[in-house]
């Protein structure tokens, strides 16, 4: 399920509505051509961007390269129409552009940008260009299946919202989920209504999760991980409640065959359970094993 940019999803492209995209339209964007998320994209589509690695003060967040400081650098929008440029803010290693370290620079279509050891190329996309990276986006980042972001892209998301979550110190929920039944429904009406029924629940959990401010993934086969920001132990049950109601209640359909999976939810909680993604992820799943042994359907803890 895709969604507007949040503070817990800065680090995914925000791509722009049909509206901005027109034949003459050139939309400004960085690529990152090296650097721990090559491929990804970041639409300027604001007046001014900080970009660093704290995802609770910079809009577009590169994890995992330690010499990019907390807020390394701003782009924004410069005199002239359709003019950008960076600027670097007081960052420990510096913005370069061609070798030279710049405290303010106007940006050219094809600059390249070395910030720590991540290098992102300033450019412009036409209309045509920018629905063949959309296309690619969707290829690389959703699960075809689901329609979910894809695990890769979920752990982005969840390491952030950890972090911006023990910043402020507000709690978290954590979720490993595992529909019940599928087997049953694979022997006996095929792979085609055992993956529709997957189908159909990533769904329904996406939907639920997008309007809890989660972010919810397919982790393998008819497993599932999500994460709650901003979300208590008893919220988290409530959501829980809500999650396995969305999928045993509601029978799936498809070409006049109905099967009725259900499904079990284990969760943990920041900071209860833990303060690092491993040790949250591991206590969900302990508590989806629990789940599973008393029975199925239910959410255990």
């Amino acid at each position: 399920m895709s969604k507007p940019d949040s503070e817990f999803s800065r680090t995914m492209y925000s791509a722009p509505s049909r509206g901005e995209v027109g034949g003459a339209t050139r939309l400004p964007v960085l690529v990152v051509l090296r650097g721990t998320q090559v491929g990804r994209r970041y639409l300027l589509n604001e007046s001014g961007l900080v970009l660093g690695r704290r995802a609770d003060r910079a809009h577009l967040v590169v994890p995992g390269d330690t010499q990019i400081s907390s807020v390394h650098c701003r782009f924004e929008r410069g005199a002239q129409a359709e003019s950008w440029q960076v600027v670097d803010m007081a960052s420990t290693n510096g913005t370069v552009i061609a070798g030279e370290r710049i405290a303010t620079s106007l940006l050219r279509d094809g600059d390249r940008i070395l910030v720590g050891e991540t290098v992102l190329k300033f450019t412009f996309h036409d209309e045509v260009e920018e629905e063949f990276h959309r296309q690619v986006d969707h290829l690389m980042n959703i699960d075809d299946l689901t329609g979910l972001p894809v695990q890769r892209v979920f752990q982005v998301r969840f390491q952030d919202a950890l972090m911006v979550c023990k910043r402020k110190s507000i709690p978290m929920a954590v979720f490993m989920m595992d529909m019940d039944g599928l087997k049953k429904i694979n022997d006996s009406h095929g792979h085609f209504v055992g993956a529709h029924s997957i189908a159909t629940v990533g769904r329904r959990l996406g939907a639920l999760l997008q309007s809890k401010n989660g972010v919810v993934s397919r982790f393998g086969g008819d497993e599932f991980s999500a994460f709650v920001p901003d979300c208590s132990r008893e919220q988290a049950r409530a959501i829980g409640e809500l999650m396995r109601a969305a999928v045993g209640d509601q029978p799936i359909t498809r070409e006049a065959i109905t099967v009725n999976p259900t499904i079990s939810i284990g969760m943990a909680t920041l900071p209860e359970d833990g303060q690092l993604a491993e040790k949250l992820t591991r206590k969900a799943d302990d508590a989806l094993y629990r789940a599973k042994a008393a029975g199925r359907n239910r959410v255990s803890e």
